[in-house]
């Protein structure tokens, strides 16, 4: 029974492809794949199948939440920027509407250190982070007036101009567009609905896509997607809006310290290259563990 739940669950995460409301299913893939492998290995066991079978699986999903933490420790290697590029450390963090631990936040942001950063869920008990780190972000971008659009962005180099939706037919977005000294770069946060919203997701991100392929430039998309990298969600922003998927690995729950999804994501159009791999931060009081890249922007136009 357990395999053949592990090998409906994998079906199942296929079958998004062909109606997105299955598509809930590729965000379990990794899990699915476990419960496969360990009723397999354990239906060969000469006794104790079961048991086999359970601490397979234990030890499956413990091992996929403990894979961001062990592959974010130690030393961060990194490829060094060629000439005519910058490298910029750029994250994401959804730092979730109901965390009233502001301390605890931006403490996180000073530690992750990054010069682009995109911030998600920003309650008000949180906003006033923004004043209290000016110095170190002096370029600041948000939305707060808008319904429904909760973003701020944090950057040491100068924004020169910004907009944000929080009520179209795409997800809530904010796009900021830098100066020379980011090569004009133009960075986008976007934080999509989640299922059971599974078709107005998909025709969010099909919006989202087609705003950021008619965007001129280089650009740096960033948010929370409540998509996995299996998904056909993310699989439109690759194929529609030109985009290369930097994260993999898994930021949500935050809860027990072992994540098992990976919806945050950083992607880049062509053009931009990875120096250094994705990492996780610490959750700071979210639901979600940031994530944080190392990227190269050529500087020329």
């Amino acid at each position: 029974m357990g395999l053949f739940a592990g090998l409906a669950g994998l079906a199942a995460s296929r079958l998004g492809q062909l109606w997105i409301a299955f598509d809930v299913f590729s965000q379990f893939t990794l899990q699915f794949a476990v419960i496969t492998l360990a009723f397999l290995l354990g239906g060969v066991m000469p006794r104790a199948k079961l048991l086999t079978a359970a601490v397979l699986l234990v030890l499956g999903i413990a091992g996929i939440g403990m894979w961001p933490h062990l592959a974010s420790r130690g030393p961060w290697p990194a490829t060094a920027a060629a000439a005519g590029e910058r490298a910029l450390r750029v994250a994401s963090f959804n730092t979730l509407w109901v965390n009233d631990d502001a301390d605890a936040v931006k403490a996180e942001i000073l530690r992750l250190d990054a010069d682009i950063i995109v911030l998600i869920e920003m309650g008000p008990a949180k906003r006033r982070i923004l004043s209290e780190i000016r110095d170190r972000y002096p370029h600041q971008a948000d939305c707060y007036d808008l319904d429904y659009c909760n973003f701020a962005v944090l950057s040491r180099l100068p924004i020169m101009a910004s907009e944000a939706r929080g009520r179209w037919q795409g997800p809530p977005f904010i796009r900021v567009m830098l100066g020379p000294e980011a090569g004009g770069l133009t960075v986008f946060g976007v934080h999509t609905t989640r299922f059971p919203h599974a078709a107005a997701q998909f025709r969010q991100v099909t919006e989202i896509a087609r705003l950021i392929e008619a965007t001129a430039g280089r650009k740096l998309v960033m948010g929370d997607f409540n998509a996995t990298p299996f998904s056909r969600i993310m699989a439109v922003l690759r194929d529609r809006g030109g985009l290369s998927r930097l994260t993999f690995l898994p930021s949500w729950p935050a809860q027990l310290g072992l994540p098992q999804i990976a919806i945050d994501h950083i992607l880049v159009s062509p053009g931009l290259r990875l120096l250094a791999p994705a990492r996780i931060g610490e959750a700071a009081g979210s639901d979600h563990y940031p994530v944080i890249a190392v990227i190269a922007v050529p500087l020329a136009p």
